[in-house]
């Protein structure tokens, strides 16, 4: 039977800094803490000549006489720093970085002899349980100014300034005695030591680069939590964990809370930074159910409602700047036709956004609406009948040759394969109504504009003879966001879609 936790255990907080007061979630979750000598895997810091030593060799210099020249120390410096890396491992025989040489130069760090001190791990209550991944030096208690059956209130901050929060207690006890659970083994120690210096070590390397605005250089899991390799952290002596006193039931205060899209972040615990290990003990509350599932869903929820909100806000705001810009643009009778105003609108809102996922897509995918409706209300429009094009295009020779003439004779430079089609069947659907796609449409209205002056794609195209070829490049690149990730170039090309828009826009007005 699994031993009962007790009701009344102490409630203790050991992270220094708890999150803003924002929507956040306070929970004490139950563990058992032993104390015991603990061993402290240290890494010792590398100095400015081992860290650019270690970079000349990893860029390829490696003989300790050009390694002197590129940094103007002395040659026996150089070797005996070479000679003691090769010594810790950092550098093969090579002179070549090995994993423990690449892992202490991204983070500034190298191991050293184990060290030893009386330190706290914690085990979770559960038959068996599972020790967490970090160990304390101490138990602090927790500012506690009132205790129910499932819930404390606490004070976090200064008696001048304090920071009152309500904590919901995760509740264990069973109808079992009060017995305390076994002792893990020497092994699960070391392991819990070394996990709980590498989540440091890797929390101070993302502190640097955030506050350098580093992009991260390695996953957190190349860091975080990596196994000691050849060379690399020796084991501690086994025999030299001990446990001193029975272990003490403890309440560990932790702290969560919904980011932007209202998904839960657990904070760690012991301040290091996200966590994994509460993101799963939460994850279990959510499972088990009762007033804490229901709390932590109720504030994800508000979060995300209150995002979705103020993402509806600054999309009204976004959207009537956007519309008096086209009004400024193209004249208050863009209103008037709700195809082109919405589309461009649509256009405009997606290249605001630059180069995030998606915008690229959205303004492309309007773009070519725009055009797919301007060549319908061409062909509709300026009909073209069935009859005529048998005369001008009996042949598919010759009704590819029709619209290369009628496309020259308007003004535009080339005409794409996206136009080779058969005339009589786009006739045929244009007569009875029927919404005809960019390639029909275009290829209709091309044979009407050649013998009428009047007709809008003369000035489309003395505008930009480019055009057809533009539209064709427009459907390659609608075919690849739609299959493809973020682009380098989007910007650009949002722009480039942009003007291709804008010239549609005047031509499409006077067709509705």
């Amino acid at each position: 039977m699994a031993p009962s936790f007790p009701r009344s255990a102490r409630i203790v907080q050991l992270c220094p800094a708890p999150p803003r007061r924002d929507e956040r979630i306070c929970v004490a979750f139950p563990a058992w803490a032993h104390r015991v000598t603990a061993p402290v895997l240290p890494r010792r810091g590398l100095d400015l000549f081992e860290r650019v030593v270690l970079g000349l060799c990893h860029a390829g210099v490696r003989e300790p006489d050009l390694i002197a020249a590129r940094i103007n120390l002395h040659v026996r410096l150089c070797a005996h720093i070479v000679d003691q890396a090769v010594h810790h491992g950092l550098l093969d025989r090579q002179g070549e970085l090995t994993e423990q040489g690449r892992r202490a130069l991204r983070t500034g760090g190298v191991a050293e002899e184990t060290s030893w001190s009386v330190r706290y791990v914690f085990q979770s209550p559960e038959a068996g349980g599972d020790l967490w991944p970090r160990t304390a030096e101490r138990l602090a208690d927790a500012h506690v100014t009132w205790r129910a059956p499932g819930r404390a209130g606490l004070q976090l901050g200064t008696t001048g300034h304090p920071d009152h929060v309500e904590a919901a207690i995760v509740d264990m006890a069973d109808a079992g005695t009060e017995a305390a659970p076994g002792r893990p083994r020497p092994e699960q120690v070391i392991e819990v030591a070394r996990l709980d210096r590498d989540a440091r070590e890797a929390r101070r390397v993302r502190e640097f680069e955030r506050g350098q605005g580093l992009a991260p250089v390695a996953r957190p899991g190349e860091t975080a939590g990596a196994r000691p390799g050849p060379g690399g952290d020796r084991p501690p002596d086994l025999d030299r964990i001990a446990f001193i006193d029975a272990p003490e039931p403890v309440l560990v205060v932790g702290f969560a809370t919904a980011d932007g899209s209202g998904e839960l972040v657990a904070h760690d615990p012991f301040g290091v930074g996200s966590s994994a290990m509460f993101g799963e003990l939460l994850d279990r509350c959510l499972h088990d159910g009762g007033p804490l599932a229901e709390r932590i869903r109720g504030v994800t929820r508000t979060k995300a409602e209150r995002a979705e909100r103020t993402y509806r806000q600054a999309d009204a705001t976004a959207r009537a700047h956007v519309e008096s810009v086209l009004v400024a643009e193209f004249g208050a009778s863009v209103r008037s036709d709700e195809d082109a105003f919405d589309l461009m609108t649509e256009v405009d809102l997606a290249v605001m956004l630059g180069d995030q996922a998606g915008a690229l897509e959205r303004v492309v995918h309007a773009t070519h609406r725009l055009y797919e409706e301007l060549f319908r209300r061409l062909a509709r429009g300026y009909p073209v009948s069935v009859d005529s094009v048998r005369a001008i295009s009996p042949t598919e020779t010759l009704r590819r040759s029709a619209i290369e003439e009628a496309a020259h004779r308007v003004g535009f430079q080339t005409v794409p394969r996206l136009f080779d089609q058969d005339l009589r069947e786009a006739a045929r659907g244009s007569s009875t109504g029927k919404d005809l796609p960019l390639r029909k449409a275009g290829a209709l209205a091309l044979v009407a504009a050649h013998r009428n002056a009047e007709h809008p794609l003369h000035r489309l195209a003395a505008r930009r003879p480019d055009l057809l070829s533009a539209l064709a490049a427009l459907g390659t690149m609608r075919n690849r966001v739609s299959h493809g990730g973020r682009d380098p170039s989007a910007a650009q090309d949002a722009k480039w879609c942009r003007e291709l828009a804008a010239l549609a826009v005047p031509e499409l007005i006077p067709l509705h």
